[in-house]
């Protein structure tokens, strides 16, 4: 596998920050970045991947749709040519 394979697919380490106003331990990738106690922003990047950030419904229910079509166009020539 490629180096750069090899990045995409490994999990980025849990970054866990903490609050210095009431000394909470949190994880803001959870929390948009923001201590869930008093609200304190944490100077870290919280944005997601780019493939989780895609909405996997539709596309998942096109290709189903097409795979449907296609079986189906293969069970009526099986029914015809046998």
């Amino acid at each position: 596998m490629s180096e750069r394979g090899r990045l995409l697919l490994e999990r980025q380490p849990e970054v866990r920050v903490t609050c210095p106003n009431d000394g909470w331990t949190f994880a803001p990738r959870y929390t948009d970045g923001r201590c869930p106690i008093d609200g304190w922003e944490a100077p870290v990047d919280v944005a997601p991947p780019r493939l989780a950030r895609i909405d996997w419904f539709w596309p998942a229910l096109i290709a189903m749709a097409i795979v449907s079509i296609l079986m189906g166009v293969l069970v009526v020539l099986a029914y015809v040519r046998a």
